[in-house]
């Protein structure tokens, strides 16, 4: 049996370059895993099976079991395993949940499997399951070129403190609703996310200013009910708000710990459910 962590991430910039021959889009994008992570636990069985604390997550679609499956069909591990997913990070967040879930899978049955693969032979794998799971092969601090599958990694950013809160909006298709709702005028060079690879290759933390998401231009118009999120984290002391992904998470930096807290606390108190966090993972 092998338990390991799945842990989130956010980006520090999402910025979309223009629209692919293959219909994706090119983005350029700085990302960081955070410690908050869902948990899975691998036992050597002759099935592939899974099981979630969230049921509505056992389906054939299931990032962590389609992986496991396409591990063993392109190993030809005659085996198989039982999975049990203990789901912590919110579903269809722009935390990443299901890609990190992924990711761990395909890292933790390269173990268990004795398959002896490193992160070079896993990665066509990660990128034929989503975008973002090339990413959590690596975790930390990296930047994600491409459709998102060419991962550079970064000089680790110094531990910040976050405070996140995930809106329960109900977003049918969610990231091709997002991605359909850019126009060329949403389009960048890349220019925030070269800005802050320099901040990070000097061994600074990334000041606000640094930070940006393109779908912050259409999410909030797409979802009104956002509005009312960034500014109840406004109003409980953060000095600034982004989106994370293509959302709806939001999420801020402060200077500690103590004040992370002291700042979920005042969303609690609002009815708010927050998530405290530091860069890691």
């Amino acid at each position: 049996m092998l338990t390991v962590r799945a842990y989130a991430k956010v980006n520090l910039t999402l910025e979309v370059l223009g629209k692919r021959a293959d219909g994706y889009h090119q983005i350029a994008s700085v990302m960081q895993t955070i410690d908050l992570s869902d948990e899975l636990t691998f036992t050597i069985s002759d099935e592939i099976n899974l099981r979630c604390n969230v049921p509505a997550l056992e389906t054939d679609t299931n990032l962590a079991l389609r992986a496991a499956s396409l591990l063993k069909e392109r190993t030809g591990y005659s085996g198989g395993v039982d999975i049990f997913l203990k789901k912590n990070i919110p579903v269809a967040s722009g935390m990443g949940g299901g890609s990190s879930d992924a990711a761990a899978t395909l890292k933790a049955l390269g173990r268990l499997w004795e398959l002896d693969l490193g992160n070079e032979e896993l990665q066509p794998l990660a990128s034929s399951l989503g975008s973002d799971v090339s990413f959590f092969l690596f975790g930390g601090t990296a930047i994600a070129e491409g459709r998102g599958e060419i991962v550079y990694e970064l000089p680790p950013m110094p531990t910040v403190h976050l405070v996140l809160l995930a809106p329960p909006l109900e977003i049918p298709d969610k990231t091709a609703t997002m991605y359909g709702r850019l126009t060329p005028e949403h389009f960048t060079k890349g220019e925030a996310s070269l800005s802050l690879q320099h901040c990070l290759e000097d061994g600074k933390e990334p000041d606000a200013k640094l930070l940006f998401n393109v779908f912050e231009g259409v999410a909030f118009d797409l979802f009104p009910s956002l509005e009312v999120y960034r500014r109840a984290m406004l109003e409980a002391g953060a000095d600034w708000v982004r989106l994370t992904g293509s959302g709806p998470a939001l999420y801020t930096f402060v200077a500690s710990r103590v004040e992370a807290l002291a700042l979920a606390e005042k969303l609690r108190e609002g009815g708010y459910e927050p998530y405290v966090a530091t860069t890691g993972g």
